[in-house]
């Protein structure tokens, strides 16, 4: 069986006219971030957002949970309990920010009959395993807590990993080492930053040492400026000796 990676945006924190910021969806059922637009994304690529069971955060920085509310909002809309989608996320933020979302829709309120999403606090260096999958994970480098994920098929033994928003930061070397895909940040474009840069981001080239080291088979390079992204592609290629893309909103990738 192949893993197949349904980018419903890529763009960095603001979204473009036709795309939105990172998010996407693998194998169908689990959602990585929400961007600006889940709902609309997701629906626009044929993919029932109340299939969705695992909702993964890789930090909650706005753009990566904004549409978190209209996500929930659907589900109970539709009837269904929440406690079918489980939101897992960095430990020491996942609760709070679902608590305040689900206190922003007033849900006890309105829909008193409705059970609440299951959280799962995950700590870097944590895994969980569900159905077919097994995730570890290890720290991002970032202004807030971030986790970098490695996303295991159990019965091929496929793998992809993603980082999430990420400066240069050596352990993720060693994390996603086995992917067959690697999805990492290149905010900076082909700007030269240091590991320890203010913003906490990369650029491209930063990207492909970690794609390099880890010796993954593919690219795909998210999270910067449209403008950004035809010379980060161009400097990327140059670098890498495999395969390196942008996608696209609506792009599907199979592993």
């Amino acid at each position: 069986m192949d893993i197949t990676v349904k980018f419903l945006g890529s763009n960095d924190a603001v979204p473009d006219v036709d795309n939105d910021t990172v998010s996407f969806v693998i194998n169908d059922r689990t959602l990585v971030d929400t961007g600006w637009c889940a709902v609309h994304n997701l629906r626009r690529n044929g993919i029932d957002p109340l299939e969705i069971d695992h909702l993964l955060f890789t930090h909650f920085h706005q753009d990566h949970y904004l549409s978190l509310p209209s996500l929930l909002f659907y589900w109970v809309m539709n009837g269904k309990n929440l406690e079918g989608l489980r939101i897992l996320g960095p430990a020491a933020e996942v609760h709070q920010v679902v608590k305040r979302t689900v206190d922003f829709l007033q849900l006890e309120r309105f829909f008193p009959h409705l059970s609440e999403p299951i959280v799962i606090p995950i700590e870097a260096g944590d895994t969980y395993e569900y159905g077919d999958v097994k995730l570890s994970t290890c720290a991002s480098k970032h202004t807030v807590p971030a986790l970098c994920y490695k996303y295991t098929h159990k019965p091929s033994g496929k793998q992809i990993s993603f980082t999430g928003d990420t400066a240069w930061h050596p352990p993720i070397v060693e994390h996603v080492k086995g992917s067959s895909l690697l999805i990492h940040e290149a905010s900076m474009g082909t700007q030269e930053v240091a590991p320890d840069n203010p913003y906490a981001h990369s650029s491209a080239m930063d990207a492909v040492r970690v794609a390099e080291a880890a010796g993954v088979d593919k690219l795909c390079l998210v999270h910067a400026r449209t403008a950004y992204i035809d010379d980060s592609l161009k400097r990327a290629r140059q670098l890498f000796s495999k395969e390196v893309f942008w996608p696209r909103a609506g792009q599907e990738v199979h592993v």
